[in-house]
């Protein structure tokens, strides 16, 4: 085990080595940093989402809504259209639940511990204490993929199922008053240098005190899992240069959005049978050709069906859409691809 002297050493190499080589993002200006809002705002944005895909997203977004009362007294189809693009709606759909009961419960300050964070929407362990960490800088960490990494490898812990080990090393490294630049540094680190697949031990800061690079020891670490595959078959209604889209309700996935009615499957069906599942018996007609997409951990192939009616009908949660207002209207990118590929109107 180190020492506390090599531990004090550890960390004052890690900050500064951080000091000089921080990346530079919107929400680590001063002025942002010292924001909890802000530091909400972009870590629940970073979740599931590189960095730099982030930038643009958490600019518009603090623009459109520069304070947690401002987000409070937004339409939720605002803050989905904003989101689109950014995946994982339901984060987007939490910001803007947690917002409402932060501007009516705490007078519009996001709370100072972590009993009270973890009981919001879409504030998880992680969430919270990288708030009190960074933006409060609490004597905390918020442990993402990148820090359980680092750890391991230091360590040569398995990063696998090894949470409550890795969190005390953690907690041995804390440098009082400093939590904020540590828990970012150790971000960088993970994300510039010691990296899933390429590592770049020579120029790491803290590698003389690192059992995997003194021990040229490869670990196995993030195994990367199998990817399932499913199927979506999509059911496009046309009355002429209208479609019909629905909107999701009360979902994990893509709650609040609008879609062209469909159905998602774990198994592939025959086509005759996904036309029997289609929302409405209708004369459809199979249109050629699929797409392949990735969500999150599964592959999707899609195909398509179509259907015109001769006077409108009317669907549970849905509208008739022209072409030409599809772009006001909040949808995922994998639907707004699909549009595309159909082009309905």
């Amino acid at each position: 085990m180190i020492v506390s002297k090599k531990m004090s050493n550890l960390t004052h190499n890690l900050l500064n080595w951080y000091s000089k080589n921080k990346r530079q993002f919107p929400w680590r200006v001063k002025k942002n940093i010292e924001n909890p809002y802000y530091v909400w705002v972009s870590e629940v944005m970073l979740q599931q989402t590189n960095a730099n895909t982030v930038i643009n997203y958490y600019k518009k977004f603090i623009k459109n809504w520069p304070t947690i009362y401002s987000l409070s007294k937004a339409k939720l189809d605002s803050v989905l259209f904003q989101w689109q693009g950014l995946g994982y709606y339901n984060r987007a759909v939490n910001l803007h639940k947690t917002a409402k009961i932060i501007s009516k419960k705490f007078n519009g300050k996001i709370p100072k511990n972590y009993e009270t964070l973890i009981q919001l929407p879409g504030i998880g362990e992680y969430t919270a204490n990288a708030i009190l960490a960074i933006a409060y800088n609490k004597n905390t960490i918020g442990v993402d993929v990148n820090i359980n990494r680092v750890i391991s490898r230091l360590y040569n812990l398995n990063s696998d199922n090894n949470k409550s080990e890795i969190s005390k090393k953690i907690y041995t490294l804390l440098p009082i008053n400093k939590c904020s630049n540590f828990m970012q540094a150790l971000m960088d680190l993970g994300s510039e240098i010691c990296r899933k697949k390429s590592v770049n031990c020579l120029i790491c800061p803290i590698k003389k005190y690192c059992h995997f690079y003194n021990e040229k020891k490869e670990i196995n670490f993030d195994a990367l899992k199998d990817k399932k595959r499913k199927f979506l078959f999509v059911y496009l209604i046309k009355y002429k240069n209208q479609i019909i889209l629905k909107k999701r309700k009360k979902t994990k996935f893509l709650h609040g959005l609008m879609e062209i009615p469909n159905n998602l499957l774990n198994n592939k069906p025959s086509l005759k049978v996904a036309k029997q599942n289609a929302p409405l018996n209708l004369d459809w007609k199979t249109l050629p050709g699929k797409l392949n997409s990735k969500i999150s951990n599964f592959e999707l192939e899609i195909r398509f069906f179509q259907a015109q009616v001769e006077k409108k009908i009317t669907l549970k949660n849905t509208v008739w859409v022209k072409k030409n207002e599809i772009q006001k209207i909040p949808i995922s990118s994998l639907m707004r691809n699909i549009l595309y590929y159909l082009n309905p109107t």
